[in-house]
């Protein structure tokens, strides 16, 4: 490496991107941690060229494609090439059915649905938990939720 680093001696370097910083060699920075660095060609020595970092290449993707055949089942994990705009085999839009908690449909009429406000649950809440108004509006919109459930 050329020099010796010392505990608690301060350290000027460059880092990848060519900043320069100081450190101080010690419990945070140990001189292993600072050699590896070196040695890497992450950080290099003020007025040195860094060492070129290494051209390594990600390897390519090995799966084989797993989309069943048209009219098959297939129990492993699925694969699939991005779908192409408009054609019509992609990604579908989901429906969500929001319910009342507990499964339940035929619930109380005057409850609130859940994506309503929380001024109308703060209500519904003060009428069907007998508190006051002030005592429910104290609460979260989830909490007034789920004390009614």
């Amino acid at each position: 490496m050329g020099r010796e680093l010392k505990d608690g001696e301060q350290v000027r370097l460059k880092g990848s991107a060519g900043a320069l910083f100081l450190i101080t060699v010690g419990h945070v920075f140990d001189k292993s941690l600072i050699e590896k660095r070196l040695a890497s060609g992450e950080w290099s020595w003020p007025g040195t060229d860094p060492k070129p970092a290494t051209t390594a290449q990600p390897e390519p993707r090995t799966e084989e494609k797993s989309k069943p055949a048209k009219g098959e089942d297939s129990l492993k994990p699925r694969t699939e090439e991005k779908s192409e705009p408009g054609r019509g085999d992609g990604p579908q839009p989901r429906e969500e059915v929001v319910s009342a908690p507990g499964g339940d449909a035929g619930g109380d009429p005057d409850r609130p649905a859940v994506n309503a406000p929380k001024s109308e649950w703060v209500k519904y809440a003060a009428r069907t938990q007998h508190m006051s108004l002030e005592d429910a509006a104290n609460y979260t919109k989830a909490d007034l939720i789920d004390m009614t459930a």
